[in-house]
Protein backbone atom coordinates (compact mmCIF):
# COMPACT_ATOMS: atom_id res chain seq x y z
CA UNK A 1 0.00 0.00 0.00
CA UNK A 2 2.21 2.26 -0.81
CA UNK A 3 2.24 5.33 -3.24
CA UNK A 4 3.97 5.62 -6.77
CA UNK A 5 6.36 8.43 -5.45
CA UNK A 6 9.30 6.99 -3.71
CA UNK A 7 9.25 7.92 0.04
CA UNK A 8 12.78 9.12 1.66
CA UNK A 9 14.18 6.56 4.00
CA UNK A 10 15.55 7.22 6.91
CA UNK A 11 18.94 8.12 7.59
CA UNK A 12 20.30 4.72 9.13
CA UNK A 13 18.77 2.79 6.74
CA UNK A 14 22.08 1.50 4.30
CA UNK A 15 22.13 2.34 0.59
CA UNK A 16 21.35 -0.46 -0.94
CA UNK A 17 19.31 -1.02 -4.66
CA UNK A 18 15.95 -2.80 -4.17
CA UNK A 19 16.10 -5.45 -6.34
CA UNK A 20 -19.37 -23.38 -7.17
CA UNK A 21 -17.14 -22.91 -4.11
CA UNK A 22 -15.02 -26.10 -2.47
CA UNK A 23 -14.88 -24.92 1.50
CA UNK A 24 -11.74 -26.19 3.69
CA UNK A 25 -12.85 -26.17 7.11
CA UNK A 26 -9.16 -25.62 8.57
CA UNK A 27 -8.64 -26.21 12.39
CA UNK A 28 -6.01 -24.10 14.50
CA UNK A 29 -5.16 -24.58 17.61
CA UNK A 30 -7.48 -22.47 18.97
CA UNK A 31 -10.46 -24.67 17.58
CA UNK A 32 -8.98 -27.28 19.05
CA UNK A 33 -8.83 -25.66 22.06
CA UNK A 34 -11.90 -24.19 22.32
CA UNK A 35 -13.87 -27.82 21.34
CA UNK A 36 -12.15 -29.44 24.29
CA UNK A 37 -13.45 -26.42 26.65
CA UNK A 38 -17.32 -26.93 25.29
CA UNK A 39 -16.91 -30.47 25.37
CA UNK A 40 -15.61 -30.12 29.29
CA UNK A 41 -18.67 -28.32 30.10
CA UNK A 42 -20.72 -31.09 28.88
CA UNK A 43 -19.09 -34.21 30.18
CA UNK A 44 -19.78 -35.66 34.03
CA UNK A 45 -16.77 -35.28 35.82
CA UNK A 46 -15.92 -38.65 35.99
CA UNK A 47 -15.60 -38.81 32.51
CA UNK A 48 -13.15 -35.95 33.22
CA UNK A 49 -10.95 -37.72 35.69
CA UNK A 50 -11.74 -41.01 34.60
CA UNK A 51 -12.32 -42.11 38.07
CA UNK A 52 -16.50 -43.60 39.08
CA UNK A 53 -17.97 -41.52 41.73
CA UNK A 54 -17.33 -43.57 44.86
CA UNK A 55 -13.84 -43.57 44.40
CA UNK A 56 -13.96 -40.06 44.49
CA UNK A 57 -15.23 -40.31 47.70
CA UNK A 58 -14.46 -43.38 49.60
CA UNK A 59 -18.27 -45.02 49.17
CA UNK A 60 -20.50 -45.33 46.88
CA UNK A 61 -22.70 -42.64 48.10
CA UNK A 62 -20.28 -39.91 47.25
CA UNK A 63 -21.20 -37.24 45.33
CA UNK A 64 -25.25 -37.72 46.23
CA UNK A 65 -27.47 -35.61 47.35
CA UNK A 66 -29.13 -35.31 50.31
CA UNK A 67 -32.11 -37.49 49.01
CA UNK A 68 -30.15 -39.42 47.28
CA UNK A 69 -29.75 -39.05 44.07
CA UNK A 70 -26.56 -37.80 42.00
CA UNK A 71 -25.44 -34.08 42.46
CA UNK A 72 -26.32 -31.86 39.70
CA UNK A 73 -25.91 -28.32 38.57
CA UNK A 74 -29.29 -27.34 38.53
CA UNK A 75 -30.84 -24.82 36.34
CA UNK A 76 -27.46 -23.94 34.66
CA UNK A 77 -27.80 -21.25 31.98
CA UNK A 78 -24.89 -22.00 29.48
CA UNK A 79 -22.58 -19.18 27.89
CA UNK A 80 -23.99 -17.80 24.64
CA UNK A 81 -21.72 -18.30 21.82
CA UNK A 82 -19.22 -16.42 21.13
CA UNK A 83 -16.08 -15.23 18.67
CA UNK A 84 -13.59 -12.54 18.75
CA UNK A 85 -12.12 -11.78 15.48
CA UNK A 86 -9.04 -9.30 15.31
CA UNK A 87 -6.86 -7.93 12.52
CA UNK A 88 -3.86 -5.49 12.30
CA UNK A 89 -2.76 -3.40 9.63
CA UNK A 90 0.25 -3.28 6.72
CA UNK A 91 3.12 -5.42 7.15
CA UNK A 92 4.89 -3.68 4.75
CA UNK A 93 8.70 -4.94 4.60
CA UNK A 94 11.09 -2.26 3.14
CA UNK A 95 14.66 -3.52 3.43
CA UNK A 96 14.79 -1.55 6.75
CA UNK A 97 12.39 -4.30 8.36
CA UNK A 98 14.01 -7.50 6.67
CA UNK A 99 17.15 -6.45 7.85
CA UNK A 100 16.25 -6.41 11.76
CA UNK A 101 15.73 -9.94 11.26
CA UNK A 102 18.69 -10.71 9.80
CA UNK A 103 21.21 -12.85 11.79
CA UNK A 104 25.47 -13.28 11.42
CA UNK A 105 24.82 -17.04 10.14
CA UNK A 106 22.87 -15.77 7.38
CA UNK A 107 19.52 -16.80 8.46
CA UNK A 108 16.43 -14.75 9.84
CA UNK A 109 14.02 -14.12 12.06
CA UNK A 110 11.07 -12.12 12.63
CA UNK A 111 9.65 -12.97 15.87
CA UNK A 112 10.64 -9.61 17.52
CA UNK A 113 8.47 -7.53 15.59
CA UNK A 114 5.06 -9.34 16.86
CA UNK A 115 6.30 -9.71 20.35
CA UNK A 116 5.01 -6.95 22.24
CA UNK A 117 1.84 -7.84 20.57
CA UNK A 118 1.32 -11.72 20.85
CA UNK A 119 -0.96 -11.28 23.58
CA UNK A 120 -3.86 -9.37 21.80
CA UNK A 121 -3.04 -11.28 18.78
CA UNK A 122 -3.56 -14.57 21.08
CA UNK A 123 -6.66 -13.45 22.65
CA UNK A 124 -8.66 -13.29 19.59
CA UNK A 125 -10.40 -16.47 18.53
CA UNK A 126 -9.36 -15.76 15.05
CA UNK A 127 -6.27 -13.43 14.21
CA UNK A 128 -5.72 -11.71 10.72
CA UNK A 129 -3.00 -10.35 9.28
CA UNK A 130 -2.49 -7.98 6.16
CA UNK A 131 0.47 -9.23 4.76
CA UNK A 132 1.29 -6.29 2.07
CA UNK A 133 3.88 -7.66 0.44
CA UNK A 134 4.46 -10.88 -1.39
CA UNK A 135 6.35 -13.84 0.38
CA UNK A 136 8.73 -14.88 -2.12
CA UNK A 137 11.87 -15.41 -1.01
CA UNK A 138 15.39 -15.45 -2.09
CA UNK A 139 14.17 -17.58 -5.04
CA UNK A 140 12.65 -14.18 -6.26
CA UNK A 141 15.54 -11.81 -5.45
CA UNK A 142 14.36 -9.38 -1.70
CA UNK A 143 13.71 -6.17 -2.86
CA UNK A 144 11.86 -3.32 -1.44
CA UNK A 145 10.39 -0.09 -2.38
CA UNK A 146 8.75 0.35 -5.33
CA UNK A 147 8.31 -3.28 -6.42
CA UNK A 148 8.45 -5.18 -2.89
CA UNK A 149 9.14 -9.18 -2.51
CA UNK A 150 9.94 -10.42 1.18
CA UNK A 151 11.57 -12.82 3.36
CA UNK A 152 9.60 -16.22 3.67
CA UNK A 153 10.45 -15.80 7.30
CA UNK A 154 8.27 -12.69 7.59
CA UNK A 155 5.27 -15.08 7.39
CA UNK A 156 7.21 -17.76 9.79
CA UNK A 157 6.82 -15.13 12.51
CA UNK A 158 3.18 -14.31 11.71
CA UNK A 159 2.40 -18.08 12.13
CA UNK A 160 4.55 -18.34 14.96
CA UNK A 161 2.48 -15.29 16.39
CA UNK A 162 -0.74 -16.97 16.39
CA UNK A 163 -2.63 -15.52 12.86
CA UNK A 164 -4.75 -17.15 11.43
CA UNK A 165 -4.96 -15.48 8.52
CA UNK A 166 -2.80 -13.49 5.81
CA UNK A 167 -4.85 -11.19 3.52
CA UNK A 168 -2.97 -10.52 0.69
CA UNK A 169 -5.38 -8.90 -2.06
CA UNK A 170 -3.21 -5.75 -2.13
CA UNK A 171 -1.82 -3.26 -4.48
CA UNK A 172 1.88 -4.77 -4.44
CA UNK A 173 -0.02 -8.15 -4.54
CA UNK A 174 1.82 -8.48 -8.44
CA UNK A 175 4.66 -6.80 -7.53
CA UNK A 176 6.91 -9.39 -8.49
CA UNK A 177 4.29 -10.93 -11.31
CA UNK A 178 2.20 -14.41 -10.92
CA UNK A 179 5.16 -15.77 -9.84
CA UNK A 180 4.93 -14.13 -6.85
CA UNK A 181 1.65 -15.33 -5.93
CA UNK A 182 2.56 -18.76 -6.68
CA UNK A 183 5.74 -18.15 -4.35
CA UNK A 184 3.76 -16.69 -1.66
CA UNK A 185 0.39 -19.45 -2.04
CA UNK A 186 3.35 -22.40 -1.98
CA UNK A 187 4.65 -20.96 1.13
CA UNK A 188 1.79 -20.91 3.09
CA UNK A 189 0.67 -24.53 1.78
CA UNK A 190 3.77 -26.13 2.80
CA UNK A 191 5.06 -24.95 5.36
CA UNK A 192 1.82 -23.29 7.61
CA UNK A 193 -1.08 -25.24 6.25
CA UNK A 194 -2.93 -23.94 9.50
CA UNK A 195 -2.69 -20.10 8.02
CA UNK A 196 -5.81 -19.21 5.49
CA UNK A 197 -3.92 -17.45 2.50
CA UNK A 198 -6.85 -15.09 1.15
CA UNK A 199 -7.42 -12.67 -1.53
CA UNK A 200 -4.71 -14.21 -4.04
CA UNK A 201 -4.83 -17.43 -5.65
CA UNK A 202 -2.42 -19.80 -8.01
CA UNK A 203 -5.20 -21.99 -9.92
CA UNK A 204 -8.94 -21.09 -10.77
CA UNK A 205 -10.06 -24.10 -8.15
CA UNK A 206 -8.29 -21.95 -5.15
CA UNK A 207 -9.87 -18.46 -6.39
CA UNK A 208 -13.22 -20.73 -6.00
CA UNK A 209 -12.82 -21.55 -2.24
CA UNK A 210 -14.40 -19.10 0.46
CA UNK A 211 -12.16 -18.73 3.49
CA UNK A 212 -13.95 -20.32 5.97
CA UNK A 213 -12.88 -20.81 9.45
CA UNK A 214 -15.08 -22.24 12.74
CA UNK A 215 -14.96 -21.39 16.33
CA UNK A 216 -17.05 -22.32 18.85
CA UNK A 217 -19.51 -23.97 16.15
CA UNK A 218 -19.55 -20.70 14.43
CA UNK A 219 -18.59 -20.16 10.76
CA UNK A 220 -17.01 -16.79 9.86
CA UNK A 221 -16.06 -15.94 6.21
CA UNK A 222 -12.99 -13.77 5.52
CA UNK A 223 -13.22 -12.10 1.97
CA UNK A 224 -9.74 -10.12 0.71
CA UNK A 225 -10.33 -7.68 -2.34
CA UNK A 226 -7.96 -4.93 -3.26
CA UNK A 227 -8.69 -1.43 -5.15
CA UNK A 228 -5.39 -1.79 -7.81
CA UNK A 229 -2.65 -3.02 -8.03
CA UNK A 230 -0.25 -0.27 -9.18
CA UNK A 231 -1.30 -0.22 -12.75
CA UNK A 232 0.30 -3.57 -13.11
CA UNK A 233 -2.26 -5.34 -15.43
CA UNK A 234 -3.98 -8.64 -13.84
CA UNK A 235 -2.26 -12.11 -16.33
CA UNK A 236 -4.84 -12.61 -18.94
CA UNK A 237 -4.33 -16.08 -18.76
CA UNK A 238 -5.16 -16.04 -14.79
CA UNK A 239 -7.76 -13.26 -14.22
CA UNK A 240 -9.31 -15.11 -11.02
CA UNK A 241 -5.03 -14.61 -9.51
CA UNK A 242 -6.38 -11.12 -7.29
CA UNK A 243 -9.37 -10.43 -5.99
CA UNK A 244 -10.63 -7.09 -7.13
CA UNK A 245 -13.21 -4.98 -5.60
CA UNK A 246 -15.78 -5.86 -8.00
CA UNK A 247 -19.28 -5.75 -7.01
CA UNK A 248 -20.42 -8.79 -9.17
CA UNK A 249 -17.65 -10.76 -7.49
CA UNK A 250 -18.32 -9.55 -3.68
CA UNK A 251 -21.92 -10.60 -4.09
CA UNK A 252 -21.05 -13.66 -5.62
CA UNK A 253 -18.81 -14.34 -2.58
CA UNK A 254 -21.16 -13.48 0.10
CA UNK A 255 -24.02 -15.60 -1.35
CA UNK A 256 -21.74 -18.53 -1.68
CA UNK A 257 -20.35 -18.12 1.89
CA UNK A 258 -23.88 -17.79 3.64
CA UNK A 259 -24.67 -20.51 1.58
CA UNK A 260 -21.62 -22.90 2.87
CA UNK A 261 -22.60 -22.46 6.35
CA UNK A 262 -20.93 -18.97 6.88
CA UNK A 263 -22.87 -16.92 10.40
CA UNK A 264 -20.69 -14.16 9.82
CA UNK A 265 -19.13 -12.80 6.57
CA UNK A 266 -16.20 -10.27 6.72
CA UNK A 267 -14.92 -8.23 4.38
CA UNK A 268 -11.63 -6.71 4.33
CA UNK A 269 -10.80 -3.60 1.76
CA UNK A 270 -7.90 -2.75 0.62
CA UNK A 271 -9.18 0.51 -0.19
CA UNK A 272 -8.60 4.20 0.25
CA UNK A 273 -6.27 6.82 -0.65
CA UNK A 274 -2.91 6.64 1.09
CA UNK A 275 -2.12 9.77 4.17
CA UNK A 276 -5.60 10.27 4.27
CA UNK A 277 -6.63 10.50 7.67
CA UNK A 278 -10.77 10.46 6.61
CA UNK A 279 -12.49 7.86 4.60
CA UNK A 280 -12.94 9.17 1.15
CA UNK A 281 -16.75 8.98 -0.61
CA UNK A 282 -15.42 5.57 -2.47
CA UNK A 283 -15.06 4.31 0.63
CA UNK A 284 -18.25 5.02 1.85
CA UNK A 285 -20.02 4.11 -1.08
CA UNK A 286 -18.41 0.38 -0.88
CA UNK A 287 -19.41 0.14 3.08
CA UNK A 288 -23.02 1.11 1.81
CA UNK A 289 -22.36 -2.05 -0.51
CA UNK A 290 -21.53 -4.34 1.73
CA UNK A 291 -24.26 -3.05 4.01
CA UNK A 292 -26.62 -3.80 1.48
CA UNK A 293 -25.30 -7.66 0.96
CA UNK A 294 -25.51 -8.10 4.70
CA UNK A 295 -21.99 -7.99 5.44
CA UNK A 296 -21.49 -8.12 9.20
CA UNK A 297 -17.77 -6.28 9.36
CA UNK A 298 -15.19 -4.41 7.54
CA UNK A 299 -11.80 -3.51 7.92
CA UNK A 300 -9.65 -1.54 5.84
CA UNK A 301 -6.32 -0.93 4.99
CA UNK A 302 -4.38 0.04 2.29
CA UNK A 303 -3.88 4.40 3.42
CA UNK A 304 -0.91 3.54 5.95
CA UNK A 305 -2.63 5.46 7.92
CA UNK A 306 -5.29 5.31 10.90
CA UNK A 307 -9.11 6.19 10.04
CA UNK A 308 -12.08 6.30 12.28
CA UNK A 309 -14.29 3.62 13.34
CA UNK A 310 -17.43 3.65 12.66
CA UNK A 311 -21.38 1.95 12.58
CA UNK A 312 -23.18 1.80 9.23
CA UNK A 313 -26.86 0.99 9.60
CA UNK A 314 -28.05 -2.24 7.19
CA UNK A 315 -31.36 -1.98 5.40
CA UNK A 316 -31.98 -4.90 7.34
CA UNK A 317 -31.52 -2.88 10.38
CA UNK A 318 -28.62 -4.49 11.94
CA UNK A 319 -25.51 -2.51 12.71
CA UNK A 320 -21.95 -2.91 10.65
CA UNK A 321 -19.13 -1.97 12.21
CA UNK A 322 -16.26 -0.23 9.69
CA UNK A 323 -13.04 -0.17 10.14
CA UNK A 324 -11.74 2.49 7.68
CA UNK A 325 -7.88 2.22 7.71
CA UNK A 326 -6.21 0.25 10.25
CA UNK A 327 -3.06 1.72 8.80
CA UNK A 328 0.44 0.37 8.98
CA UNK A 329 1.45 -2.53 11.64
CA UNK A 330 4.97 -2.28 10.60
CA UNK A 331 6.66 -0.64 8.03
CA UNK A 332 10.04 1.62 7.45
CA UNK A 333 8.25 4.74 6.01
CA UNK A 334 9.39 8.21 7.00
CA UNK A 335 6.33 9.90 8.30
CA UNK A 336 5.49 10.07 11.76
CA UNK A 337 1.43 9.69 10.96
CA UNK A 338 2.47 5.79 9.56
CA UNK A 339 4.32 4.97 12.70
CA UNK A 340 0.65 4.78 14.77
CA UNK A 341 -1.87 1.53 13.54
CA UNK A 342 -4.56 0.10 14.49
CA UNK A 343 -5.28 -3.36 16.24
CA UNK A 344 -8.56 -4.05 15.69
CA UNK A 345 -11.30 -6.26 17.33
CA UNK A 346 -15.17 -7.14 17.14
CA UNK A 347 -16.79 -9.79 19.02
CA UNK A 348 -19.84 -11.46 17.95
CA UNK A 349 -22.61 -13.66 19.93
CA UNK A 350 -24.99 -16.04 18.42
CA UNK A 351 -28.84 -15.48 19.28
CA UNK A 352 -29.92 -18.13 18.01
CA UNK A 353 -29.03 -18.82 14.59
CA UNK A 354 -28.33 -14.78 13.79
CA UNK A 355 -25.39 -13.23 15.04
CA UNK A 356 -25.33 -10.15 17.29
CA UNK A 357 -22.83 -7.67 17.26
CA UNK A 358 -21.21 -7.80 21.28
CA UNK A 359 -18.03 -5.57 20.89
CA UNK A 360 -16.20 -3.07 18.26
CA UNK A 361 -12.72 -2.04 19.78
CA UNK A 362 -9.37 -0.81 18.48
CA UNK A 363 -5.87 -0.66 20.59
CA UNK A 364 -3.37 2.09 18.60
CA UNK A 365 0.24 0.58 18.07
CA UNK A 366 3.09 1.92 17.76
CA UNK A 367 5.72 0.90 15.01
CA UNK A 368 9.02 1.36 16.94
CA UNK A 369 12.08 1.52 13.77
CA UNK A 370 15.45 -0.02 14.55
CA UNK A 371 18.12 -1.57 12.51
CA UNK A 372 18.11 -4.71 14.84
CA UNK A 373 15.64 -6.67 17.25
CA UNK A 374 14.43 -3.36 18.55
CA UNK A 375 12.16 -3.62 15.64
CA UNK A 376 8.68 -3.74 16.62
CA UNK A 377 5.15 -3.37 17.03
CA UNK A 378 3.99 -2.12 20.65
CA UNK A 379 0.27 -1.33 21.69
CA UNK A 380 0.32 2.05 22.52
CA UNK A 381 -0.03 1.36 26.34
CA UNK A 382 2.98 -0.02 26.72
CA UNK A 383 4.91 1.98 24.70
CA UNK A 384 7.04 5.00 26.17
CA UNK A 385 8.66 8.12 26.09
CA UNK A 386 12.13 6.60 25.90
CA UNK A 387 11.17 4.23 23.05
CA UNK A 388 9.73 7.22 21.49
CA UNK A 389 12.86 9.37 21.80
CA UNK A 390 14.71 6.07 20.22
CA UNK A 391 12.96 5.51 17.26
CA UNK A 392 14.37 5.35 14.21
CA UNK A 393 11.83 7.79 12.67
CA UNK A 394 13.34 10.39 14.68
CA UNK A 395 16.29 11.08 12.04
CA UNK A 396 13.95 11.42 9.12
CA UNK A 397 13.49 14.99 7.75
CA UNK A 398 10.77 16.57 9.82
CA UNK A 399 10.16 13.83 12.53
CA UNK A 400 12.08 14.74 15.16
CA UNK A 401 9.63 16.03 16.96
CA UNK A 402 8.10 12.18 17.32
CA UNK A 403 6.87 11.32 20.78
CA UNK A 404 4.09 8.95 23.03
CA UNK A 405 2.17 12.33 23.55
CA UNK A 406 2.04 12.61 19.47
CA UNK A 407 1.24 9.54 18.67
CA UNK A 408 -1.84 9.93 21.46
CA UNK A 409 -2.94 13.05 20.26
CA UNK A 410 -3.03 11.70 16.84
CA UNK A 411 -5.20 8.42 18.32
CA UNK A 412 -7.47 11.22 19.87
CA UNK A 413 -7.88 13.63 16.66
CA UNK A 414 -8.81 10.42 14.11
CA UNK A 415 -10.56 8.35 16.82
CA UNK A 416 -12.60 10.94 18.78
CA UNK A 417 -14.23 10.92 22.07
CA UNK A 418 -14.25 6.96 22.49
CA UNK A 419 -10.51 7.00 22.43
CA UNK A 420 -9.22 6.13 26.45
CA UNK A 421 -5.62 7.81 26.88
CA UNK A 422 -5.22 5.90 29.94
CA UNK A 423 -5.93 2.94 28.74
CA UNK A 424 -4.89 3.05 25.16
CA UNK A 425 -8.07 1.97 23.45
CA UNK A 426 -10.80 3.04 21.60
CA UNK A 427 -14.34 1.60 22.01
CA UNK A 428 -17.59 1.75 20.10
CA UNK A 429 -21.07 2.53 21.88
CA UNK A 430 -23.46 -0.36 20.49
Amino acid sequence: MECPMKQDMPSNTPDRTDAGRPVPHLVSRRSVLAALAGGAALLPLSALTGCAPDLLGGSGSAGTSAGGGLATIEDSVSEPRRVSIAMVGDVLVHEGVWMSGERADGTRNYDHIFAPARELIEDADIAIVNQETVLGGDALGLSGYPAFNSPQEMGDAEAAAGFDVACSATNHALDKGFAGIEATRAFWRENHPEVVSAGIAETAEAAAEIPLITRDDITVAILNYTESTNGIPIPAASPWCVNMLEREAIAADVTAGREQGADIVVVCPHWGVEYQLEPTDGQREWAAYFAELGVDAVIGTHPHVLEPVELVARPDGGQMPVFWSLGNFISWQARKDTMVGGFAKVTFEMAGDAPRLAGVALTPVVSHLSLDTQMASYPIASYTEELAGANGIRRSGGCGDFTLAWCHDLCAQVLGEGYDRERGVFELTL
